[in-house]
């Protein structure tokens, strides 16, 4: 699993940290090619082609909240009993509840599972973006901003259009031309690798000096352990078999997304702290997929 899986990924990752580091490619550019153009269109075949049924749905919508959800109580009840200060509250929750499910955690699955693991995937995907827009907001403002006002945020993405582009294609049972969604798809099919250079070259422009070694450090463990536990209890729960379970087992293992570090840093909320954690949960993430998927792959 790590040679043939995380090891090409982790490269195609230190291509953009080297093209950020060295060559000062900026991240802005790339980034909106991925999620103005690469993964909308990549959703939008990839539902259409492998539609998920309601319940297989219903699943994956359901085991990121509770996700979210518990990771966020575990961080609030932490907080409150160490008594730390609202940036630091802010930016250890945004840590634990925070899934890199696109520019990390799509790449990983397709090379991983295959093509038809998409669908399920590109929901996540979908999901992470609502939340970052919604929940993501509010933890980041300490809970000074209202998360339905932040939620406006997740309507200046494609990806929401894209997930309901394709539900009316599939409510109003239309067929398009297979042509055309080959033609998308063989497009979209970039986006999971520019993101994962994107990814690298994000990584490049971190600071994390200043931060607390120390918590860090914990915050990390927590989020490299406790993640996986809470994920595998999850998809077990709700039942998942097959691919679903296997997806949900890779995205258990996903380290903090970039997009926290972004709101961290627009709102105060300990982005050196945040960016340490991101770092290394993501650098030591490729041992957590690799044990677990060994561990709990077959399902």
């Amino acid at each position: 699993m790590f040679l043939k899986v995380i090891l090409p990924l982790f490269l195609l990752a230190g291509v953009g940290f080297l093209l950020g580091r060295y060559r000062h490619v900026g991240a802005r550019r790339p980034t909106n090619a991925v999620l103005y153009l690469f993964l909308p269109v990549l959703m939008f075949t990839s539902l259409v082609r492998n539609p998920l049924g309601a319940a297989e749905a219903g699943r994956y919508v359901t085991w990121y909240w509770g996700y979210l959800l518990c990771a966020w109580s575990g961080a609030y009840l932490v907080a409150r009993l160490r008594g730390w200060d609202r940036p630091t509250r802010s930016a250890v929750a945004l840590g634990l509840t925070g899934l890199n499910c696109g520019s990390y955690g799509a790449p990983v699955v397709l090379f991983a599972l295959g093509e038809g693991a998409l669908s399920g995937a590109m929901l996540l995907v979908a999901l992470s973006n609502i939340s970052a827009g919604s929940v993501g907001v509010y933890i980041a403002a300490g809970g000074t901003r209202s998360s339905l006002q932040a939620l406006a945020s997740v309507f200046r993405l494609p990806l929401i259009y894209a997930l309901l582009l394709a539900l009316i294609v599939h409510g109003l049972d239309l067929h398009l031309p297979e042509q055309v969604l080959t033609v998308g798809h063989a497009v979209g099919m970039g986006g999971p690798m520019l993101a994962l250079v994107v990814l690298g070259i994000q990584l490049a422009g971190i600071d994390v000096r200043g931060g607390q070694l120390r918590l860090v450090a914990g915050v990390t463990l927590a989020k490299l352990l406790g993640g996986p536990a809470l994920g595998i209890g999850l998809a077990a729960a709700l039942g998942a078999r097959g691919v679903a379970w296997q997806t949900l087992l890779i995205y258990s293992c996903m380290p903090t997304a970039i997009n926290g570090l972004l709101l961290a840093v627009r709102y105060g909320a300990h982005p050196e702290l945040l960016g340490g954690i991101l770092v290394g949960t993501t650098v030591l993430s490729p041992l957590t997929i690799t044990a677990v998927l060994a561990l709990f792959g077959p399902g």
